[in-house]
């Protein structure tokens, strides 16, 4: 994806660059060791993600819902971090708002 500046850009270009391209998730930066990327779900959109190989951090900048880890439901609310280790089956699940978060991993 093409960031302004190289290393900056704005959260509506990373919702709008989102929005063209059909999918739910956009990795926005991939370099230097790091991934970093927006995932919004929509009322009765389904999270398909499957357990990565590596910790994730999550951080949900707008709506409400649930993550379920390994079987278990934890609310999620605008503002809240979520870690996620290794190998863990997770996945997000809309409340009644759509679901914007920020995702964080090693590449």
């Amino acid at each position: 994806m093409e960031t302004e500046e190289g290393n900056f850009i704005g959260l509506d270009k990373a919702i709008a660059d989102l929005d063209g391209t059909g999918s739910y998730f956009l990795n926005i930066f991939n370099d230097k060791g790091v991934d970093l990327g927006v995932l919004r779900l929509r009322k009765g959109e389904i999270d398909t993600q499957i357990p990565h190989s590596v910790n994730e951090v999550y951080f949900v900048i707008e709506g409400n819902g649930f993550i379920e880890m390994e079987g278990m439901l934890k609310p999620v609310k605008r503002g809240d971090f979520i870690f996620v280790s290794a190998n863990v089956h997770h996945r997000f699940i809309v409340d009644n708002q759509d679901l914007v978060v920020i995702y964080f991993f090693p590449s």
